[in-house]
């Protein structure tokens, strides 16, 4: 096996070792994504694997240190986790109880935050069968409760013992609970935050959510005609994008520009309004004006740059729909990255809880039970944080490589018709090749995202500590990392997209990438603004009118308690399909648009053909045509000059 994988015995079709400082020349009669690669960045790849071993180290000691059980379903005062059979903590008597009938934790005092998720030790935490559902006042209501299965009262007291001191019994009176995230929380406590928290303990209590699902129940064959309908949307959308791709590109723009003259307009009339009517807003909407006005004339003067690139984009989104239309199954990448994501998302999530929660059982002198936490895994939550920031971005990585690495193939194929399997052949030319580089670059976007992390947490923890220089510096750095993030996705987008067309690391690739597309400022800006933008309007429109259809459809079920469950079900069923649809695309655009830079400058459309379709090749020969008119003008000029300057001297 060569590295990376390949057989040996195969001659040619070998993995060749990549030798440092070499560079891959790239042959004069280039035809596509390079056959013969090397594996790049091994060092990454090995980096990866390695960190991911350690990230299994960190999840042995979660789990065999952690219950996540613990925070989610809550815990008594004496180490028992409400709903579950628990194991006997050591000098502990009332542990080690069947817990299984008793899933709400119950607490005495009612100013004691902690004992709302089980992390205090002063106050007494009960797991109970159910909340009282009315004020209590005397010991009488506390023993007939106990009587009907709800004990409020330590396990280890006989009923005819109760006394409310606030030990054995709760204190009187006893105010009715509602349950919220398993605990019995007093419905006077949610109404004491002008009624915020109540509405949340509605939206989590169990009725509310019975008739939620009794909905869905209902509702699910109506649920699933709407995300049918949105994936028909995305599919008009698609074909809109390609067919119609100028007309609503110009639309797109003409709306952009009327609504930016209108709301400055707007905002300049009600400063007007506000002088005239001595208003107490007059100087703020002056500055909003003034700054609406610059913001508009800056927007005018991009598109009157940026015009004659327009052209470009259009042609490039109608190119990324004949691809997506040869190549239907591009549009399943996103779905399969989804699926890993959640999966990933689920590992990454319950581990943590489980770190959270790691600890050893300490009793303290009121008999009470607390954990201490592990000091190993308390430092390596952000071990643990980093791997999930790198793992998202390593399948993202790989779904931009293999997108582009199809499109690619499909841009640089004459005749169509003869490809063969462009999907699978870039997803094993990234498995067998590039996984290394596709680390790398995840592994520049994880460590800036958790550098975010990191300020954030900084941020938080000197709140209205160190003084507004301070926290207006940390404000400042928080955004220069914001953009920094940005313009390296950016570059890492492009990157991907020259290791899948030739075959470089990651450093060479980014390096390229970054060249040609300062080299085409002006194209990049027009299809990152104009193009974006569309994108946007495309799935802001599939949403809309699944939601009109949903409304349609469902206003005559008398059925539903709910009514907007099923749409709302649908709407975000409709975008993340039109989400995969259009993160398709816009990979799509994106690659033709490289391949196309890179086909303008290897060929010269006489002596060596453009691969980039006719209504490409109009474009460039359009663009050639006038830059020769421009040259020629010029030189024109420049002769009458020098004729005047002939004259003026005899």
């Amino acid at each position: 096996m060569g590295c990376c994988g390949g057989d040996a015995d195969h001659g040619d079709n070998r993995v060749k070792p990549f030798k440092s400082g070499e560079d891959q020349e790239v042959p004069d009669d280039f035809d596509g994504p390079l056959s013969e690669r090397s594996c790049r960045d091994v060092f990454f790849l090995l980096l990866f694997l390695a960190f991911w071993g350690g990230m299994g180290y960190v999840t042995y000691l979660a789990l065999v240190g952690g219950n996540m059980f613990r925070l989610l379903y809550g815990m008594d005062s004496w180490g028992n986790i409400c709903g579950v059979k628990n194991d006997v903590i050591t000098n502990v008597s009332l542990s080690g109880k069947d817990m299984t009938s008793k899933q709400y934790l119950f607490f005495y005092e009612l100013t004691d935050l902690g004992a709302i998720f089980g992390t205090s030790a002063g106050s007494v935490r009960l797991c109970v069968k159910g909340c009282p559902t009315g004020n209590i006042t005397d010991v009488a209501d506390i023993q007939t409760l106990a009587h009907n299965g709800t004990v409020l009262c330590r396990y280890d007291v006989p009923i005819t013992s109760y006394v409310a001191d606030g030990v054995t019994c709760p204190t009187l009176p006893v105010l009715k609970s509602s349950p919220f995230l398993n605990r019995c929380v007093p419905d006077s406590l949610t109404s004491g935050v002008d009624g915020a928290l109540s509405s949340v303990s509605d939206v989590f209590s169990a009725n509310t959510w019975k008739t939620i699902l009794k909905d869905i129940e209902l509702s699910w064959k109506d649920v699933l005609i709407l995300v049918a309908i949105g994936f028909g949307f995305s599919l008009v959308m698609t074909a809109l994008m390609r067919f119609f791709a100028a007309v609503i590109i110009y639309l797109a723009i003409t709306v952009f520009v009327l609504g930016s003259l209108g709301g400055t307009g707007y905002l300049w009339y009600r400063w007007h309004s506000e002088k005239t009517t001595a208003g107490q807003n007059e100087q703020t909407f002056l500055i909003a004006a003034i700054c609406t006005s610059i913001v508009t004339a800056i927007i005018l003067l991009l598109l009157l740059i940026m015009r004659k690139r327009i052209g470009l984009v259009v042609q490039l989104f109608q190119e990324a729909g004949k691809a997506i239309a040869r190549m239907p199954l591009l549009l399943l990448q996103p779905v399969w990255t989804t699926i890993a994501t959640m999966v990933i998302a689920a590992y990454w999530v319950v581990i943590f809880l489980y770190i959270y929660t790691a600890g050893t059982p300490v009793v303290q002198s009121n008999g009470h039970v607390t954990f201490q936490n592990d000091d190993l895994l308390q430092k390596l939550v952000w071990y643990h944080v980093f791997g999930g920031l790198w793992m998202l971005q390593f399948l993202i990585g790989c779904q931009h490589v293999t997108i582009a690495g199809a499109v690619a193939t499909w841009f640089f194929t004459r005749d169509k018709r003869k490809m063969k399997s462009p999907i699978s052949t870039s997803m094993m030319r990234l498995i067998r090749y590039h996984l290394g580089s596709v680390a790398f670059g995840a592994m520049i976007i994880a460590l800036i995202q958790l550098a975010r992390i990191i300020l954030a947490y900084i941020q938080s923890r000197l709140k209205g500590r160190a003084g507004p220089v301070v926290d207006f510096l940390l404000k400042c750095l928080a955004c220069c990392l914001w953009c920094f993030e940005k313009v390296m996705k950016f570059i890492n987008r492009n990157a991907y997209i020259m290791i899948a067309i030739y075959g470089y690391n990651f450093c060479k690739s980014a390096q390229r990438a970054f060249s040609v597309l300062v080299s085409n400022a002006l194209r990049v800006a027009a299809i990152n603004s104009i193009g974006d933008f569309c994108l946007f309007l495309g799935k802001a429109a599939v949403v809309a009118a699944t939601v009109v259809v949903g409304i349609e459809l469902l206003k005559n079920r008398t059925d539903l308690t709910y009514y907007p469950v099923p749409i709302v079900l649908g709407a975000i069923g409709a975008f993340l399909i039109a989400h995969c649809f259009f993160t398709v695309y816009e990979m799509a655009i994106d690659t033709i648009f490289l391949c196309f830079c890179e086909d303008e400058e290897r060929n010269d459309g006489v002596t060596k053909p453009y691969y980039c379709s006719v209504a490409l090749r109009d474009y460039l020969q359009n663009q050639e045509r006038a830059i020769r008119t421009k040259k020629a003008k010029k030189q024109q000029k420049q002769q009458q000059g020098h004729e005047n300057d002939g004259y003026v001297y005899e």
